[in-house]
């Protein structure tokens, strides 16, 4: 069993018919206009609410228990459906340790419209509670790749017609510069090394936000915001 935390994912979950949920259990005390909507889909599901005195801290009063569930895809299953769209958005997070980033980048990844996030299997943070909270539920919606070797993937997001963009503080253009083709992947490194060399020696260009304060850099969630929409404003609205 997992548990998944707050209003919004506890919704999202609902929303998500292939998600087997136990039971939600509701603090006494609870009020938000958001709650009829939730019980209502419980109830369309046939899923039990139970009320507690108990409030789980950072839950909004909110938690929902749902047997396990695997978010991770295998990359050749990923490619093949990246290789059926007329476009499509990749990011690429080579070793993202905190997990509340995680989770603000699948939030920006689904709102930008990525296809999906890649991750390497070690030395990186792994989808946990906290990074499931933090997507407010968006990680129902976006596809997320567990990796062994993120240049590997890279060379095969190439081969399938994909430019990939490196975000570094040296980056030769700035984000704004770039026309981004109707396939692009963004990479963004760690919080505290950036991109590693091999990962960053494999991408087509590398890109930086433009730095007006007296400090020099920016958390790597905002900046994958930054970048990620101004590629969605490229690939994306092109098309509608």
């Amino acid at each position: 069993m997992e548990s998944i935390i707050g209003i919004n994912p506890v919704i999202e979950v609902l929303q998500n018919k292939e998600r087997e949920i136990e039971k939600i259990e509701l603090f006494k005390g609870l009020k938000d206009e958001k709650l009829q909507l939730l019980k209502k889909l419980a109830s369309e599901r046939n899923i039990k609410i139970y009320f507690t005195d108990k409030k789980r801290e950072n839950s909004q009063g909110v938690e929902a228990i749902v047997i396990n569930h695997n978010y991770y895809i295998e990359i050749s299953e990923f490619l093949e459906k990246l290789v059926k769209k007329e476009n499509g958005i990749v990011l690429v997070l080579d070793g993202i340790q905190d997990p509340r980033n995680f989770g603000a980048l699948i939030r920006s990844a689904e709102i930008f419209g990525v296809s999906g996030i890649i991750i390497p299997e070690r030395n990186a943070v792994k989808i946990n509670e906290t990074v499931v909270k933090t997507s407010t539920g968006a990680i129902e919606y976006v596809d997320i790749v567990k990796v062994t070797n993120i240049a590997e993937a890279l060379e095969k997001l190439k081969k399938i017609g994909f430019w990939i963009y490196g975000a570094e503080g040296d980056g030769t253009k700035y984000y704004f510069e770039e026309e981004y083709p109707k396939y692009t992947a963004l990479v963004l490194g760690s919080e505290g090394f950036g991109i590693r060399k091999k990962v960053k020696d494999t991408c087509d260009v590398l890109v930086k936000i433009p730095m007006h304060g007296k400090i020099n850099s920016l958390n790597v969630s905002v900046a994958g915001g930054i970048i990620l929409s101004e590629i969605s404003k490229s690939v994306n609205l092109k098309l509608k």
